[in-house]
């Protein structure tokens, strides 16, 4: 299907706005979602914009039940978003595939972050700056942003061993 990209902005603006909210999120997040979860072209992006903001939608779900601590549909729904891309979720996917050791996902974990550690450096300093800055002002942005190194030397470690 195919949607207008400002469409989508304001659906994943609206998501994350519950994914904030006081309540458990999941359902409320599934059902803003649910009709663009087909979504194949998104009109006004092309290249990695575009796969980001596909992406996007299924790692909000996968943020939702993270937030929920159901860790286990939290994992499938970012291994679907790295698929697409390995966009903002990379961080948290690898963080919780490393804090609850969910073994099926450790090789999907190191190279969604992998990806998103190659892309990282080849945005410009400015930028990455920027982007730091905004990660470090909210608390659960700095846990995940000081838990990268870590996991990404925990994956690495067990997704060897685990395909030995």
């Amino acid at each position: 299907m195919r949607y207008a990209k400002n469409q989508i902005a304001r659906t994943l603006l609206t998501a994350r706005r519950l994914l904030k909210g006081p309540v458990l999120p999941a359902a409320r997040i599934a059902e803003v979602l649910n009709s663009y979860m087909d979504c194949t072209e998104i009109t006004g992006t092309s290249g990695e914009e575009h796969d980001d903001m596909r992406s996007s939608i299924f790692a909000l779900m996968g943020d939702a039940y993270r937030r929920e601590e159901n860790v286990q549909l939290a994992a499938q729904w970012y291994r679907r978003a790295s698929a697409i891309s390995p966009g903002g979720h990379a961080i948290a996917f690898a963080y919780m595939v490393c804090k609850h050791q969910l073994a099926d996902f450790y090789n999907d974990a190191l190279a969604t972050l992998e990806a998103h550690q190659r892309r990282w450096l080849a945005k410009p300093m400015m930028r990455r700056i920027l982007l730091r800055i905004g990660m470090w002002a909210g608390r659960e942005g700095r846990d995940l942003a000081r838990s990268e190194k870590h996991a990404l030397e925990f994956l690495r470690q067990h997704a060897m061993a685990k395909a030995a």
